[in-house]
């Protein structure tokens, strides 16, 4: 689960990825300041961790980032203090691995074909990640490898490993690209429902589970139930919201723009709208309000609705899914 007791790190910041000999395309400072603006936001929301001797790495020839982060440059290279100032500090508020763990990472560590210099970060992340505390990493912006799972492979036994290794590791460079890891640990990590809260918290940040909710009220087991109701919740959290602001709240307008989501969503039909008495059954009661949950996700004509509220009846522009169900009354 994301903080399991005395490995809160779920993410750790690729330091091998500075390297500054790369064709930057965008100033040297402005990149900075995207990777800190990124490991902010993350350390925001949990802890993330670094190798202990990160400073000492090569992001030139012969130029470690503890010498760059004092020295400066000019030209496209000039950094000012503040820029500088703010990494140092922000790398500093990492969680620590230290030189005895990266001893038990191997030399020959590849990520999607490509290998990583030692102490790799990615090798510490795939170490982690077999072991079950599935670990993502933050990239530099211009480094070569590209967001999203990438295969990551060694062919040697490390100091606690008898097999080569390989796995995949989950990537980013930008902090809202984060959800995509969390949705990935339902299936990955085989998250029980007891989890599945806890755990939706961070995959559906523009999103409230509502008290209560039970996966028992579907029809289906929660194992085989547990892929779509993340399909549905990623949908109502990346495009409901929006879709609702652009189309007015025009109901076929809004369905027509997620249509393309393979999810099938709707509000209730103006038969069932006109009976008051059912729609209460809509109603949902959390934190003191009382949230009218219309809209809803179907999975089969006939059975399993994930019902949830409009963006605009909450405060802070969130939705409220309110109802796990297998049919309301029409």
């Amino acid at each position: 689960m994301p903080d399991a007791a005395g490995d809160a790190y779920r993410v750790v910041v690729a330091h091998e990825s500075f390297d500054f000999r790369r064709p930057l395309g965008d100033t040297l400072a402005d990149l900075l300041d995207d990777f800190s603006d990124a490991l902010e936001e993350l350390q925001a929301d949990g802890s993330v961790a670094a190798w202990a001797s990160w400073a000492s790495h090569d992001c030139r020839d012969e130029l470690p980032l503890y010498d760059f982060l004092y020295a400066g440059g000019s030209g496209p290279d000039a950094v000012s203090p503040d820029v500088r100032r703010r990494l140092s500090r922000l790398m500093d508020k990492c969680r620590l691995w230290d030189d005895d763990e990266a001893e038990k990472i191997p030399d020959d560590v590849v990520v999607a074909g490509e290998s990583t210099a030692w102490p790799s970060a990615v090798g510490h992340a795939m170490l982690r990640s077999l072991r079950g505390l599935t670990t993502a990493c933050l990239l530099f912006p211009t480094a070569a490898t590209a967001s999203g799972w990438q295969p990551v492979s060694s062919g040697s036994e490390s100091a606690s490993e008898s097999e080569p290794l390989a796995t995949a590791v989950y990537f980013l460079r930008r902090a809202p690209e984060i959800t995509g890891f969390w949705r990935a640990l339902f299936d990955r990590e085989d998250v029980d429902e007891a989890g599945f809260p806890v755990l939706a918290g961070r995959a559906f940040p523009r999103l409230i589970l509502a008290e209560g909710l039970s996966f028992g009220r579907f029809t289906g087991h929660y194992r085989d139930l547990r892929p779509w109701v993340v399909q549905v919740l990623s949908v109502v959290n990346d495009r409901f919201a929006d879709a609702v602001a652009e189309n007015a709240g025009l109901p076929r307008q809004v369905q027509a723009a997620l249509g393309g989501s393979g999810i099938t969503l709707s509000p209730e039909s103006s038969r069932t709208r006109a009976n008051e008495s059912v729609m209460r059954l809509r109603d949902v009661e959390h934190d003191g309000g009382t949230y009218r949950c219309e809209w809803h996700a179907k999975q089969h004509p006939t059975h399993n609705r994930v019902h949830f509220s409009l963006p605009g009846q909450r405060s802070d522009g969130k939705v409220l899914i309110g109802i796990f169900v297998d049919h309301l009354p029409t």
